[in-house]
């Protein structure tokens, strides 16, 4: 989730609003409160499209569509209003990740979840096909995997089965029939072929339009097949699939590893329901402060926000620890977190759940920054921009350098170089998981901005930071192969380190970086998702590793070399790569073809 941007209704209807779920199908979907205190995902038909009569319809049709279902594995509709300026539909929220997040997370389903997913599906199916409808958009994302079963949601393009045929909607490639593909009329049949898709996908990791069936469980496979016939009229119907999933030879069940990250998913949700009511009773006390008093009146209740966030984050940790599902939180508690947590610190997650909104305004999207880390823009309660930057430091820029505010956060002393010019950095360091820096770095946007103000706001948003992170550690989702879960001084062998570097004098490490330094040399290793070598304007010189291809990333010379090796293309000209930095300083350097021993050691040790 994400917190509101300056342009997101604060009501949309009766329902308060309360954070920004994602996009779906209608476009921006909301996380809102009924008055009764229901959760709820509010869309609105985009303002582009009020004079869609099309579009209205699509609407419409939802609405007409979620009357007629009544299996509990659907998201019911709660309210809605065809006649407001901006029409909208409220269903029921469900606090649950999709099928994509979860496979890419967790890693393939065994058996039994995989017996779980099809019963679910072929069972919501049922009462989809019994009511005369085609979902028409049964992809990964309309999938929510809950603890009791999965799912189903967005029936924004469902149609009633109609033996003329109509145009298929768009969807997801892979997830398509053929003849949905082909601008063919679509039957039930197509939602048959979508679901058999997303078992290979949550079987195998992945899916394409021509899929590896070998690599489906046994006892799934003909099933699967079935799903899948080119000729619709070969496909089983919902009912017959729900009878050869239940004869899966295993109990419905998700594996433990599922279910803690969708009990996480659901904390999240929780946390992100109690920010955005107390961020909410923020904006009022400031929207009802005279406009001709606006001045006067915003630097002192910038003092009394600031306490109100502090004592709001409290209460907030204590209604939360006494829900269900939550453990009574530490007094006070300290900064540890494990070496692994920091290996997939979500830090824009954390960003947006600490300072936006709390501190002021976010007037963007969090955005992973160039250097690490992650960035964003915030309206102050003195109306004035202030660019936040929540990173962990490279290990070789040292903390014994900075000076201690003489504030603590998390039992640990508030680190600081001071201000320069409007820009200011703070740091604390974990008291666990080795001792690693977290950096806030304010910058005051307005010149007119007071002295020391970036260094006060910094301060602030670093503490809000240790506070979230005391109370959970929101995780990137990588797959279980995923060498950003490594530890990065266990990728290479430590005796051929030795080779190079001779007895260690200093080891130096952060979560995705290891460095060791001796009177011979020195050898670092990072391990980042980063842009991929091979793409780009810039080529690069490459040399050979084995069967392997390496980069070479800098100027190298027989002392010094950089080599970069990737492991796997992650998103966009991304890729997950090993970087390595060789010092020779022996009397015969080769620093390069040392480097390429490292890497043809270390390579085939990593995760497959």
């Amino acid at each position: 989730m994400k917190a509101l941007l300056p342009d997101d209704p604060r009501w949309v209807g009766p329902h308060h609003m309360i954070a920004v779920v994602g996009r779906g199908g209608m476009g921006r979907v909301l996380l809102g409160r009924t008055p009764t205190g229901k959760l709820v995902a509010v869309k609105r038909i985009p303002r582009s499209h009020i004079e869609d009569l099309e579009f209205r319809a699509r609407f419409q049709r939802e609405l007409e569509t979620a009357g007629q279902l009544t299996d509990a594995s659907t998201a019911a509709v709660v309210d809605s209003d065809l006649d407001a300026a901006q029409p909208w539909l409220a269903t029921e929220y469900l606090p649950a990740p999709d099928l994509s997040t979860v496979v890419t997370a967790c890693g393939p389903l065994p058996p039994s979840g995989l017996r779980l997913l099809a019963t679910g599906l072929a069972t919501t199916l049922l009462d989809v096909h019994r009511a005369v409808l085609v979902h028409r958009n049964l992809v990964p994302g309309n999938v929510l995997l809950t603890a009791a079963g999965p799912r189903v949601i967005d029936f924004g393009i469902v149609h009633p089965r109609d033996p003329e045929g109509t145009p298929a909607d768009p969807a997801v490639a892979p997830f398509r029939a053929p003849e949905q593909a082909e601008g063919q009329p679509v039957t039930s049949a197509a939602d048959i072929y979508s679901l058999g898709m997303l078992l290979v996908l949550a079987a195998t990791g992945s899916a394409s339009a021509a899929p590896d069936l070998q690599a489906v469980p046994h006892s799934l496979r003909k099933l699967v097949e079935s799903c899948l016939a080119p000729d619709p009229a070969h496909r089983p119907s919902a009912r017959q699939l729900l009878e050869q999933a239940e004869r899966i030879p295993v109990e419905s069940a998700w594996p433990q590893e599922v279910l803690d990250f969708i009990e996480a998913h659901r904390v999240d949700a929780e946390w992100w329901a109690s920010s955005g009511e107390q961020e909410t009773r923020y904006r009022d006390q400031l929207a009802r402060i005279d406009s001709r008093r606006r001045r006067t009146i915003v630097w002192a209740a910038a003092g009394a926000v600031g306490l109100l966030v502090a004592g709001g984050a409290v209460a907030i940790l204590s209604q939360s620890a006494h829900s269900e599902g939550h453990a009574q939180p530490r007094t006070n508690p300290s900064l540890e977190l494990k070496a692994s947590e920091l290996r997939l610190l979500d830090f824009c997650a954390v960003l947006d759940k600490a300072v936006a909104g709390k501190l002021g305004t976010r007037v963007e999207d969090p955005q992973t920054a160039p250097e690490g880390g992650c960035a964003t823009t915030v309206l102050d309660a003195t109306q004035r921009k202030v660019h936040y930057t929540f990173d962990i430091p490279d290990h070789a820029i040292g903390v014994d350098q900075l000076t201690p505010t003489g504030k603590t956060v998390g039992r640990a002393p508030i680190l600081s170089a001071g201000p320069a010019d409007n820009r200011c950095d703070t740091t604390v360091v974990t008291q666990s998981g080795g001792a690693v820096p977290l950096r806030m770095s304010a910058e005051q946007l307005d010149p007119a901005a007071q002295p020391g103000a970036a260094c006060t706001a910094a301060e602030q948003a670093l503490t809000a930071v240790v506070q979230q992170l005391t109370e959970a550690v929101p995780q990137r989702q990588v797959p279980p192969n995923s060498v950003l879960r490594l530890d990065p001084c266990a990728v290479l062998s430590d005796s051929m380190i030795r080779e190079i570097t001779g007895d260690p004098v200093d080891n130096q490490r952060s979560p995705h970086a290891c460095a060791t330094i001796g009177h011979g040399g020195s050898v670092r290793v990072d391990l980042v998702d980063e842009s991929r070598p091979d793409r780009g304007d810039w080529v690069y010189e490459t040399r050979p590793v084995g069967e392997f291809t390496a980069y070479v990333l800098g100027a190298s010379t027989a002392n010094d070399c950089d080599l970069g090796f990737v492991v796997r293309p992650t998103e966009k000209d991304n890729a997950e790569q090993i970087k390595l930095t060789v010092s020779d300083l022996s009397n015969s350097p080769d620093a390069c073809g040392k480097a390429e021993k490292l890497l043809a050691d270390a390579i085939p040790r990593l995760p497959k």
